[in-house]
């Protein structure tokens, strides 16, 4: 086998095992089911909705609406209980609605 011929064979092993690891990588983890809140969870969370409900409905702004309904939700759920709280409200600005056009 000659150089030129070595190089391809090992280009191409190399590209076979980036293209496997690559697809170890890209398989999606099992789906985690979180277990069903408990019945006083659940008054804590529509107690915390419905005294955001009555802010929005106020003067008050929407930032101070949201950094009181944390506060409650941080006091009653804990940090890791307040999923909603986090990243996905872009810190208090509310999203567009999406549209799926499929």
């Amino acid at each position: 086998m000659n150089t030129a011929s070595r190089i391809r064979t090992r280009v191409l092993v190399v590209a076979m095992m980036l293209a496997l690891a690559g697809s170890a990588f890209a398989a999606e983890p099992a789906p985690t089911k979180s277990a069903e809140p408990s019945k006083q969870a659940r008054e804590q969370m529509a107690k915390m909705h419905e005294e955001m409900a009555a802010c929005l409905r106020s003067d008050k702004a929407f930032a101070d609406c949201r950094t009181q309904m944390h506060e409650h939700c941080m006091t009653a759920m804990g940090e890791k209980g307040c999923p909603m709280m986090g990243a996905g409200m872009q810190h208090g600005k509310p999203q567009p609605p999406t549209t799926d056009k499929q």
